[in-house]
């Protein structure tokens, strides 16, 4: 998922702000609400891949936000928003698609032109690099299992993945991208990213990212109900339902 800053102005200005979001974080893990699995911290944007546990996403991004943005609102001596109000998620159901969004966030840095992958400090790669993870990252071995139960494989395997360069179209490109009219090779581009295909939009196991790719193309698109189902073979009632309730 991504925060990004209100009007996509900064929400961090010093080190001692990263610090802080990054105590917010560990310190409403330690409540049980989730699982941390990375995180990058950018200049006006915060990507997170996290599970829930005891709490929603949306309670959980409230507690997280609420707390940091009470500590950065009396520091700097203003008031307001400081995130957008919605946060942008999207749902990963697949050991392959999580590794693939692990990789895209700890990206992000060296796509920016302000920091490598490997070493940009305010993200969990390098602890993920190290074997050790951080203060912040408690689950990094079962990411690393993924690879390897023995842990310098493991490590050595998760070097070479992330020094494959990225081209998926994660949250914040799918932010702004419009789909042109090749609609069905893009439909097809988004559910790869994904794991998945076509075929299996219609598989009870994969009923959020059936919403996911519904929602986005309603958004982006002038598809209407019967369009969407034609190029997504989705039933048409199936889609007025997902659309009515989203």
């Amino acid at each position: 998922m991504m925060l990004r800053g209100n009007e996509r102005k900064d929400v961090f200005i010093d080190d001692e702000d990263r610090r802080r979001f990054l105590d917010v974080l560990y310190a409403k893990r330690e409540q049980g609400s989730y699982y941390l699995y990375s995180y990058c911290l950018m200049d006006n944007h915060v990507h997170l891949v996290l599970k829930e546990a005891n709490d929603s996403i949306s309670r959980i991004m409230r507690r997280i936000t609420t707390s940091y943005v009470g500590y950065f609102n009396r520091k700097y001596r203003r008031s307001g928003h400081l995130f957008q109000d919605r946060y942008k998620s999207e749902n990963v159901e697949s050991d392959s698609y999580l590794l693939t969004v692990i990789r895209y966030v700890h990206q992000n840095p060296e796509k920016a032109g302000i920091g490598k992958t490997e070493t940009y400090p305010w993200s969990s790669c390098s602890g993920y690099l190290r074997g050790t993870g951080d203060s912040y990252l408690p689950e990094f071995a079962e990411i690393l299992n993924m690879f390897s139960e023995n842990r310098n494989v493991a490590i050595e395997g998760f070097r070479r993945f992330h020094m494959e360069l990225s081209q998926e179209a994660c949250m914040d490109v799918m932010e702004d991208c419009k789909l042109d009219d090749n609609h069905e090779a893009q439909i097809r581009k988004f559910l790869q990213i994904r794991g998945i295909t076509l075929k299996d939009i219609s598989k009870p196991e994969y009923l959020n990212t059936r919403k996911e790719l519904i929602i986005w193309l309603q958004e982006n698109t002038a598809m209407s109900g019967r369009k969407l189902a034609e190029v997504t073979g989705i039933n048409r009632e199936t889609i007025r339902k997902i659309l009515a309730n989203k």
